[in-house]
Formats: structure tokens, C-alpha cells, sequence
């Protein structure tokens, strides 16, 4: 009995349903750019150069910079009428409209809590996922009332980055994958080492880990192979139905399809 126990739970945290997919191209275009950001819902393609933020919609171009700051970390697209820019040199993340003119700038080591922050991306109402690097706790920030959250308990392994939507946020460190919900819940967490990049669209995760392309599920219980393509990934962003990568030259839209077992 306590055999069978255990392996009801250890297959709640590793195991999954796997399938697969195969890219096929579907256009690609020159970009000159330290890094590939993204794309938004209306076409808008992200990047950044000598520490700039450039947004390209259409024939209009943006762009946003305080060389003050250092060097852009996190970029989250997730809303693009607030983009959450963070600053990991100067504990800062800003917020841009989609003009990239800046609405918010919170320095979360100059004023109260004064917490010492390794990463931040957009939540809801007024909020922002944090990394706090003192507790190693992933926390809620409501810049508007300067209020903070403790969310998870301390992680031990160590923390490599993170992604996330209004509801869910997925942390990476060495080891794992960790899945938790806007109140803190630890949803799930699967075996995940060699991450090397990731992107988060509605409902499914891309990630590539060991030069492997895999798809996951917005709640971790599946898990598609997708055939990588023989393309020097330097960045990559996914966009619904469509994934793009940026080999250092040019950026590939390619299309997941589904394969036929």
C-alpha cells in the first residue's frame, strides 16, 4: 500500500502525456540586434540593441533607453499597453505603453520593503512577480500600494529565471520546473535541467533544454517533443500557433503542426 502511494505521487510531480510536433517555415526576415524580444497580437516585433528597446510596428519605430540602468534583463510582452522592463543591476523594473514612453518606475531597493528583487514580469491589477534573491521566495508586488506578498516557501535549487501570465507564474532553477497560481500554490513541478531558453503563450510553454524542443502544457501534465530545426537558436519567442527563432541574423516564423501517430 505504501508502495503504491508513493508512486501515485511521484507520478504527480514527473509523469505526463507526450506527443509531438514538427515546424514548418513560413517566412523569415533580417533583424540587426543584440536580442529578439518578441512579437505582440498586432505584429509589433521587440528587440533590444546597445542596451535599447526597440519596438517596429509597421513603419513606425520606438524605442526606449536609460543607459543609467545597465543592461535590460526580463522583457514581458504579456500586455503590450504595459510592457514590464526589468533592470537586474539597479533592482528596477519600469513600465512602458505602447509607445515604450514610460507610465511607472519601481525601485524596489530605494524605498519600502526594500526588497532585493532577481527578477520581475507582469501580473494583474497593479502587480508584478518577483524574485526576491534575500528569501529566495517567490513574492506578489502591487506597485500602486507598495504592498508585498509572500507567495511560495524558500527554494532550495537555484533560481534561473522565470515566466509568467495574470494567473500563473513558472519558475526555472537548476533542477526543475515549478508551476504555482496567484495564491501561492505549488501546482506542480517536473525534473527540468540545461535550460537554455524558454517562452510562455496563452495556455502552452516552449521550452529548449539540452538543444530539445519541448512544448508543454499550461498546467505541466503534458509534454510535446517538437522536431528542432537544424537553426542556431539564439532567441525565440512563441506566438499562438506560430514560433519564432532569431539565429543572430534572421528570424524564422515557423508553424507547429501536429504530428500523426
Amino acid at each position: 500500500m505504501k508502495a503504491l502511494l508513493f508512486f501515485i505521487v511521484l507520478f504527480s510531480v514527473t509523469g505526463f502525456a507526450q506527443g509531438s510536433f514538427t515546424l514548418e517555415p513560413v517566412e523569415q526576415f533580417p533583424l540587426k540586434a543584440n536580442r529578439f524580444i518578441g512579437v505582440d497580437h498586432l505584429g509589433s516585433y521587440y528587440s533590444v540593441s546597445n542596451n535599447t528597446l526597440f519596438k517596429k510596428a509597421g513603419t513606425e519605430v520606438f524605442q526606449y533607453k536609460d543607459f543609467q540602468l545597465g543592461v535590460p534583463g526580463a522583457v514581458d510582452l504579456l500586455n503590450p499597453l504595459k510592457i514590464t522592463l526589468f533592470y537586474p543591476a539597479y533592482q528596477t523594473a519600469v513600465i512602458l505603453d505602447n509607445k515604450l514612453n514610460e507610465i511607472k518606475r519601481i525601485s524596489f531597493a530605494m524605498k519600502p520593503p526594500f526588497l532585493n528583487i532577481k527578477n520581475a514580469t507582469t501580473a494583474n491589477d497593479n502587480r508584478l512577480w518577483v524574485f526576491n534573491e534575500d528569501s529566495q521566495q517567490l513574492e506578489l508586488y502591487n506597485f500602486r500600494d507598495q504592498i508585498n506578498k509572500v507567495l511560495s516557501r524558500p527554494i532550495s535549487e537555484t533560481y534561473q529565471g522565470q515566466l509568467s501570465d495574470y494567473n500563473y507564474c513558472y519558475v526555472f532553477t537548476e533542477t526543475q520546473l515549478r508551476l504555482y497560481n496567484i495564491y501561492g500554490s505549488l501546482l506542480r513541478r517536473i525534473s527540468l535541467e540545461n535550460i537554455e531558453k524558454s517562452s510562455l503563450s496563452g495556455e502552452r510553454l516552449m521550452v529548449l533544454s539540452d538543444k530539445q524542443l519541448n512544448l508543454f502544457s499550461q498546467q505541466l501534465e503534458q509534454k510535446d517533443a517538437v522536431k528542432t530545426p537544424e537553426i542556431t537558436i539564439k532567441d525565440l519567442f512563441l506566438s499562438g500557433e506560430f514560433l519564432y527563432i532569431y539565429d543572430g541574423e534572421i528570424i524564422h516564423k515557423m508553424k507547429l503542426i501536429k504530428s500523426q501517430n
